[in-house]
């Protein structure tokens, strides 16, 4: 055993007892070159059938996502072609409006409550109308934000 491991060194620094002549090492060189363009054109051949495979799905997707918005689209034609139910005046008391807001915009503030309400399916009042005192400038509550912003 000792002299297999005494002598694996040197068979190891001697080397191959053949000499290798041109057409040899030629014909390696080219099976190799040959081998690794085969490997190539498989991957690519792969990578591309991989690609029509999704964008196959991908167009389903668009087209099922296109169908069901065409969908809403036209339940929302519907919806919009049904007569509209009479407008019922209820015995509810007119908003408190604060002094220097005007009648527009108390109209829009009231036509967004109701569509809120009507989204919902619930009934909403307004009640009254006022204008919003900060206790901060727009300058100072900027300041503010800025100073106790997170890293």
């Amino acid at each position: 055993m000792n002299e297999l491991m005494s002598a694996a060194p040197e068979l190891l620094l001697k080397g191959s007892d053949k000499e290798l002549s041109g057409g040899t090492i030629a014909s390696v060189v080219i099976t190799g070159i040959v081998v690794v363009f085969i490997g190539l054109i498989l991957l690519i051949l792969f990578v591309t059938i991989y690609g029509k495979i999704f964008d196959s799905i991908n167009k389903r997707k668009e087209a099922k996502a296109k169908a069901e918005a065409e969908a809403k689209l036209k339940e929302a034609a519907k919806a919009a072609a049904k007569p509209l139910a009479p407008v019922v005046h209820s015995s509810v008391a007119p908003p408190e409006v604060e002094d220097g807001i005007e009648e527009e915009i108390v109209a829009v503030i009231a036509a967004a409550i109701a569509a809120m309400g009507a989204s919902s399916g619930k009934k909403l009042a307004l009640r009254s109308i006022k204008t919003a005192k900060g206790s901060r400038s727009a300058w100072a509550a900027a300041g503010a934000a800025e100073n106790t912003r997170p890293f």
